[in-house]
């Protein structure tokens, strides 16, 4: 009866065992609740949460090139849209940084950051204004102008440039005289700018003149490549 009794919760003739069942049971059920919740509380909330990670600040402009680099932008006319991780206020419909797989001159992290400036040069340029611009900074080729090679001569030479932005923190090679002497005297074209890849080319006073017309500070470089025989190409004058 005592098994059955304490199993079941059926009366017995036994009033200590009464006794035990009525008044014992309910401070031991407290003692055994209060242990068996800690005990809860503790396996379920495991340890102390930490605290989140500070969220990185994004600035409304990234930080300068270094020597012997150059900043490249893109702009996308992105839709608006949110982001978990938005530009600063009022650009909050452009993400902070845009991954960027085409670059002239790569960034080593592969991706631009929000550049404000420059966000708002091309939305006044091409209203309603939703582009989203990115700048980021790529490793140039600065050479010593007097090795470079003139091949314009040649008979399958023609004619390519490309512009570069000014360098925002110098060269580390010999610059150009004024006015352009935040331009480095030469440079080695990219091979994704070049037909083929001159060892070096010197800056294009000329060409850097009329670029810089439309206010913008560039550095414009001229060169020649040679092209293969039969390609039609073949200089027909001096």
């Amino acid at each position: 009866m005592v098994y059955r009794a304490a199993v079941t919760g059926d009366a017995g003739p036994n009033k200590r065992y009464s006794w035990w069942r009525g008044v014992g049971r309910r401070v031991v059920v407290r003692a055994l609740s209060g242990s068996v919740l800690g005990w809860w509380l503790v396996s379920c909330g495991g340890t102390t949460p930490k605290p989140a990670a500070p969220r990185e600040e994004v600035s409304l402009e990234p930080p300068a090139c270094k020597a012997d680099e150059v900043r490249e932008y893109r702009c996308d006319a992105l839709l608006p849209r949110t982001s978990a991780l938005p530009a600063p206020a009022p650009y909050e419909t452009c993400p902070s940084a845009l991954e960027v797989n085409d670059a002239v001159f790569p960034s080593p992290s592969g991706a631009g950051r929000f550049d404000a400036s420059r966000t708002e040069r091309a939305r006044r340029r091409a209203p309603p204004g939703t582009q989203c611009c990115y700048s980021w900074c790529g490793k140039i080729a600065v050479v010593d102008p007097a090795k470079v090679v003139d091949r314009c001569r040649e008979p399958l030479a023609f004619h390519e440039s490309y512009c570069i932005a000014e360098l925002e923190s110098g060269t580390r090679g010999a610059l150009a005289g004024a006015p352009y002497g935040a331009c480095p005297a030469a440079i080695r074209p990219p091979e994704a700018t070049a037909f083929s890849v001159p060892n070096g080319a010197l800056l294009d006073t000329r060409l850097t003149t009329a670029r810089r017309r439309g206010n913008e500070a560039l550095c414009c470089y001229g060169w020649c490549s040679i092209a293969p025989p039969g390609t039609a190409l073949e200089r027909s004058g001096p």
